[in-house]
């Protein structure tokens, strides 16, 4: 009967620790920039797009397939940062 009890409090413990992985990914952030600056973006630990910026100077509707390959290739950058960050976090939060 004691092992159920400890099971549950393990589970309980993992959890907390799920919790503040979370919270810690949340705090973390990169920003990265396209090649030549066009766009800038801002990722968090939990790939969530915090912000945008775009040159204006691109802004113009010939630009359209350049920007939106501009955008997915900056963000697949950021995305990396970002796997980085997860791997060392883990490394050090969990011991993986």
């Amino acid at each position: 009967m004691g092992n159920i009890f400890d099971n549950l409090k393990q589970i309980g413990q993992l959890k907390q620790q799920a919790a503040q992985f979370e919270k810690i990914l949340r705090s973390r952030t990169v920003e990265v920039s396209s090649p030549k600056g066009e766009i800038k973006l801002g990722v968090n630990g939990k790939m969530e797009l915090t912000s945008i910026e775009i040159n204006p100077d691109v802004l113009k509707p010939e630009n359209k397939n350049y920007l939106e390959k501009l955008f997915k290739n900056t963000f697949a950058s950021a995305q990396r940062e970002i796997e980085k960050i997860i791997s060392s976090e883990m490394k050090s939060q969990i011991g993986f």
